[in-house]
């Protein structure tokens, strides 16, 4: 069937049946695909044999595996069923810890660079985000053809959360962080082809560096934000860490410094907790 055809069938559905019986058929779905060894579960169960590390068995990676690629079907789900939800039910199924990190870092009046990663239950974590008072903004992938790529975006900004397409003008990312907003930026995967060559979990892997170029340019904060997939479909958006450019320091220095910090959060999150990590896109470099 045609994605697009069948992702507007998941979206008329979804919102009409009850979240047992979606998450039910989401993980049923996710097993059988998995079992079928295709390409995104191979690179899914790559990432995560690399997350891992080399005292992990070959049955410990599968079953990390095979638990993630369930969270990626669930997060669909909700995506799909992004729309129905009220400001209200948003709140109370994700619960947001260190807000106050964000707060203190918006009062320096240069934005805000909310750096996260394919965990758990992202697209809530984003979108609780949006509806507390802060306008965010995320570059997101330019998939094809275009009128998925428009029915997904209209999905996930219902709540205030704004796209714009990954490979085209970033002059609006500027333009958020001058008004004192947030931009949400991915730590895991270059869409772009644009990224950086780094040590990751002590292999090489291609990530993006996109907050980097950007914190280097505008002096803007970064903060990480994780958001875990909580037993009956809750969530916990995390915002631990931050990094405050060095006001005195050159472009080339912020920019390594804000890429390094980068690197080692995802790094902390995926090895924490790699059976939310949903990634099927390979990221390390084989030698």
């Amino acid at each position: 069937m045609d994605t697009y055809i069948a992702f507007r069938t998941l979206g008329a559905i979804a919102p009409r049946v009850s979240m047992r019986f979606g998450y039910a058929v989401a993980g049923w779905l996710a097993d059988l695909l998995y079992a079928r060894n295709i390409q995104a579960v191979r690179g899914l169960r790559d990432n995560i044999r690399h997350a891992m590390g080399p005292s992990a068995s070959a049955a410990q990676v599968n079953e990390t595996a095979r638990r993630a690629y369930r969270t990626l079907f669930l997060g669909y789900w909700d995506m799909f069923r992004l729309p129905t939800w009220t400001v209200e039910q948003l709140r109370t199924i994700v619960q947001v810890v260190g807000w106050e990190t964000v707060e203190k870092a918006r009062a320096l009046g240069r934005g805000v660079l909310l750096c996260s990663a394919h965990l758990g239950q992202f697209e809530a974590g984003l979108q609780i985000v949006a509806t507390d008072g802060v306008p965010v903004l995320a570059p997101a992938e330019h998939i094809q053809p275009e009128r998925l790529y428009r029915f997904l975006t209209d999905l996930r900004t219902r709540h205030g959360l704004r796209f714009i397409p990954s490979d085209g003008s970033m002059l609006e990312v500027f333009r958020a962080l001058k008004r004192n907003e947030a931009v949400g930026l991915a730590l895991d995967r270059d869409t772009t082809e644009s990224g950086v060559d780094v040590t990751l979990c002590g292999k090489p892997a291609h990530v993006p560096d996109g907050y980097a170029r950007i914190a280097a340019k505008t002096r803007t904060p970064l903060i990480t934000g994780f958001c875990y997939r909580l037993p009956g479909g809750c969530a916990r958006i995390e915002m631990q860490a931050v990094y405050l450019p060095d006001p005195t320091a050159d472009r080339n220095e912020i920019y390594r410094t804000a890429l390094d910090f980068g690197v080692r959060e995802l790094e902390r999150a995926i090895t924490t907790h790699p059976e939310q990590w949903v990634l099927t896109t390979p990221i390390w470099i084989e030698k």
